[in-house]
């Protein structure tokens, strides 16, 4: 089998499982939501600071790469998670569909601004990324938001994000294995940065009182009242 084949199969899984999410939630009216003018906002500012973050992160990435020989790809792929934390924790807090591909499409734009060494790519794998993250709340009709589907959210991400990487970097050559651990390794990373950072930001910026007026505030209000009585 070769590269451009596992890639395809890939695409295909991808893609059957957006559908299987799209039936999940035809029926329950969560296909296509509109968003506030603050929800936007908090997509946009937390897209662009991922995406200047991950400007830096994605230099890491080149020097991996460029001293780390046939390793450091995965090296990268280590890293690739910190691209991929707009995307579920815009999903955690606003809960509506589109959120996660919007803030990492934002993501993307951002990256490109500030001077992301892989150029306009990165617009295409801020969007890819994003879309995958929404298919994990999808899932479960953005109902459930404990750590699994977070980490789920995160872990779904480069599933398309690495298919144009792999022939931006040139590691086609490098085989079926080490392609799959690459993508192993970047769904690992993604669930890991997403199970440690998307709650505790989330929460910290709701006790900051930021995020009022999102469905994350909503509903964590009636918890904390319930909180506040049995104190």
């Amino acid at each position: 089998m070769s590269i451009g084949t596992l890639y395809l199969i890939v695409a295909i899984i991808a893609v059957a499982l957006a559908v299987v999410a799209f039936f999940i939630n035809r029926g329950n009216g969560r296909v296509m939501v509109g968003f506030t003018l603050m929800e936007i906002v908090i997509m946009a500012v937390i897209g662009v600071i991922n995406g200047v973050l991950g400007t830096p992160n994605a230099m890491l990435g080149r020097l991996f790469m460029t001293f780390s020989g046939s390793y450091g790809f995965l090296a990268f792929a280590a890293i690739c998670g910190g691209f991929y934390v707009a995307g579920p924790l815009c999903g955690y807090i606003i809960r509506k569909p589109g959120a996660a591909t919007l803030a990492e499409t934002m993501n993307g734009v951002a990256q490109v601004l500030s001077g992301n060494p892989n150029g306009i790519m990165v617009l295409a794998a801020g969007f890819l990324q994003g879309f995958m993250s929404d298919v994990a709340f999808a899932f479960y009709g953005y109902r459930k938001w404990t750590l699994s589907v977070l980490a789920l959210s995160g872990a779904l991400a480069p599933i398309l994000q690495q298919i144009p990487e792999v022939y931006f970097f040139g590691v086609g050559d490098m085989g079926i294995s080490y392609n799959l651990l690459a993508l192993i390794i970047r769904m690992g990373s993604g669930a890991l940065y997403a199970i440690i950072l998307v709650k505790p930001i989330a929460l910290a910026l709701l006790r900051a009182g930021v995020l009022r007026g999102t469905q994350l505030a909503a509903d964590e209000r009636p918890l904390a009242t319930t909180t506040q009585k049995l104190a």
